[in-house]
């Protein structure tokens, strides 16, 4: 299993001032990683807009991968709306720059579902997501509110499964149906009465039906 830091995030530091987000270089990030290793195919699991970065690379190096697992990914973000939403609370941007924990807890709705997220966890999520420098965090918003991948979810021929929660306010289940719709081999499984964030709070969930979605396809590569 490898688990990559985005570059600019965790432990891949760099110089704030030249970060420049962009699909095409997370993805290449992926293959460099993927060349290093030695490893020529992989089922890539992402979440949120590790999994856009997933259908960026699927599309780019479809002969990269094996599958892909996209869990509460959206195809186009709905920020607009969320950042309506927000503003009954406060400002967006200045609270992201008062560090990314303080935005997190703000808007951690979006993110976890806080009817059933433990504390613990709450604190965990807004700690790891602290990490990250806000000025970083500024420019990978702005970036990520003028993403649509809509037009090009026909042209991504890997096999792919959509997991997300019925009622989750940013991969909303509108929209993954339409992904289902788009993508030529595409399953979804949708999780009831829950929000966002089945990947920390159901991962058994997940983690089954991600083995049922591989198995059929490791015995057709034998």
């Amino acid at each position: 299993v490898l688990r990559p830091d985005m570059r600019g995030m965790g432990r891949s530091a760099m110089d704030e001032s030249k970060y420049q987000p962009s699909l095409d270089t997370f993805a290449d990030d992926v293959r460099r990683v993927l060349d290093q290793a030695g490893i020529e195919k992989v089922v890539f699991v992402g979440e949120s807009f590790g999994g856009i970065i997933g259908l960026k690379f699927a599309h780019a190096y479809p002969d990269r991968i094996r599958a892909l697992v996209l869990c509460n990914t959206p195809c186009r973000l709905p920020h607009a709306d969320l950042r309506k939403r927000f503003a009954a609370g406060g400002d967006w941007d200045a609270t992201m720059r008062r560090g990314i924990g303080a935005w997190s807890t703000s808007t951690i709705g979006m993110r976890l579902d806080t009817r059933v997220a433990p504390q613990g966890l709450v604190d965990w999520y807004v700690a790891e997501m602290d990490r990250t420098p806000p000025t970083i965090g500024l420019k990978l918003q702005a970036y990520l509110d003028t993403l649509d991948f809509r037009p090009r979810l026909k042209e991504v021929a890997t096999p792919t499964l959509l997991l997300v929660g019925e009622e989750s306010p940013t991969s909303t289940l509108e929209q993954q149906r339409f992904m289902a719709e788009q993508l030529p081999s595409c399953r979804l499984e949708v999780y009831p009465g829950f929000g966002h964030g089945i990947n920390v709070i159901h991962p058994e969930w997940c983690a089954q039906r991600v083995r049922e979605f591989l198995e059929p396809q490791a015995k057709r590569s034998v």
